[in-house]
């Protein structure tokens, strides 16, 4: 695309480094302006392993991953020990602070220990494995009471030094006053016919009891 004169190089030394500088300026402005360098860097992943948590409905793996260009994906890979396939899980970024986190469904019965190992990738395709497939972090779980399960309802303590309900019940409404009252008007009533001289009648008197 670009010719030197090499007459010109065989006549003057000048004209031959002036003809390779041009050259040399040409080819530098035929590179476009807006390439870049390839990304050959990988994702850095900071893992804090939790080796003995309690068993319960639901387990959260957090990480840190940092990438100099843009992430493209951060996945777990888990398992429980004597499972032979490994399940995958896309961990989701917490806000923009370069951590990553997913929960997965567990059963608080189930003491197996949990394998897994974490991959982040970026969009040039370099990619980080922390933990391997064949020698995986493992998270050993301890038994835990069941999180559903509602607490001991307390019980209501009987005050034994209330006075008994017949106690507290006015004078006139106790049963042994009534009866009382009753024997002493029937008396009065029989004196006052006795009295009178007056044919004796026998009056019947209902009492009340409750």
């Amino acid at each position: 695309m670009y010719g030197i004169n090499l007459s010109a190089c065989r006549r003057t030394t000048t004209g031959c480094i002036s003809g390779w500088l041009l050259l040399i300026l040409f080819s530098l402005s035929a590179i476009p302006a807006h390439a870049q360098p390839v990304d050959t860097t990988a994702p850095y992943i900071e893992i804090e392993e939790l080796s003995n948590v309690r068993a319960d409905r639901t387990q959260v793996f957090t990480v840190q991953v940092e990438e100099d260009t843009q992430l493209q994906e951060v996945t777990l890979y888990y398992r429980r020990n004597g499972e032979l396939p490994y399940t995958a899980a896309s961990m989701e970024e917490i806000g923009n602070t370069g951590y990553y986190s997913v929960s997965i469904p567990t059963d608080y019965q189930d003491l197996r220990t949990i394998e897994y190992y974490i991959k982040a990738s970026d969009t040039s395709g370099n990619r980080t494995v922390s933990g391997f497939a064949f020698d995986p972090y493992r998270r050993t779980l301890t038994e835990t009471a069941n999180p559903s399960q509602p607490t001991s309802t307390p019980t209501l303590a009987v005050d034994t030094t209330q006075p008994a309900p017949s106690e507290t019940r006015p004078l006139l409404q106790r049963r042994w006053v009534q009866i009382t009252l009753g024997v002493l008007a029937v008396g009065a009533i029989a004196s006052f016919a006795s009295d009178s001289g007056d044919e004796t009648r026998i009056v019947p008197l209902t009492f009340t009891l409750e």
